[in-house]
């Protein structure tokens, strides 16, 4: 068991990873660019902050549509060609910018982009541990996803206890960390995922779903960070 565990990854030529590794990080800021100018647009918008805020069929509507887009893009990336694949990541990082657009009514300008930049740099020291570290991370993969699973459900719970400021901290900090491991695991998998799709035709969709993967890794930290920060 522990040298299934401590498994060598595949390797991936260095030329060709390091090539869908930078178009990886450039669909993801080109995404993240997307969000923070349509989020910056929003709020200036106050009948829209009103439907986001008080009208929960059009905040169900919108969470629904992201959930969809990512299935699409997830269940069918490597169907689809590299420019639809391309695109509907543009339009879920867009949604996402309508979705997260009230963090200009209840926080600073500095507190948001103080919090960025500390997401920034946590986001890529765990990233440079995906790509530095040697031992097969695949079998955290499972681990993740339930723990990814129960913190939802426990950020379920918060909606029905708002005023709990332990169950509301617990939630935070957990996810923090949990986002940052998947940050971890997820820039490795793209070691495997280019060593196995060495030379196919499928290596756009490695770069969108790669992308789209650390873009929810990165959203995720700073909207963690910034509920810990001060208003």
């Amino acid at each position: 068991m522990a040298q299934a565990t401590a498994k060598a990854l595949p390797v991936a030529k260095p030329v060709a990873f390091n090539r869908v590794l930078a178009m990886v990080y450039l669909v993801m800021a080109l995404g993240l660019g997307i969000t923070a100018v349509v989020s910056s647009s929003v709020s200036s918008n106050p009948e829209m902050i009103k439907r986001i805020l008080y009208n929960p069929w059009f905040a169900f509507g919108l969470f629904l549509l992201q959930i969809f887009v990512v299935v699409a893009i997830s269940a069918a990336v490597t169907r689809l060609s590299t420019g639809a694949a391309f695109l509907l990541f543009l339009l879920y990082s867009a949604l996402t910018g309508v979705a997260i657009s009230a963090i200009f009514i209840y926080y600073s300008n500095s507190t948001i982009a103080y919090t960025f930049w500390m997401a920034a740099g946590m986001f890529l020291f765990a990233s440079v541990i995906g790509l530095v570290i040697r031992r097969d991370l695949s079998g955290m993969g499972m681990f993740l996803m339930l723990a990814l699973a129960g913190w939802m459900f426990g950020l379920f719970l918060t909606w029905f206890f708002p005023f709990a400021p332990g169950l509301n901290q617990l939630m935070n900090f957990s996810g923090i960390l949990l986002f940052a491991a998947l940050a971890v695991w997820d820039t490795q998998r793209l070691k495997v995922l280019t060593s196995q799709l060495e030379g196919s035709r499928s290596r756009g969709g490695i770069v969108v779903i790669g992308a789209l993967a650390l873009y929810l890794d990165f959203i995720n930290l700073f909207l963690l960070l910034l509920r810990t920060s001060r208003r």
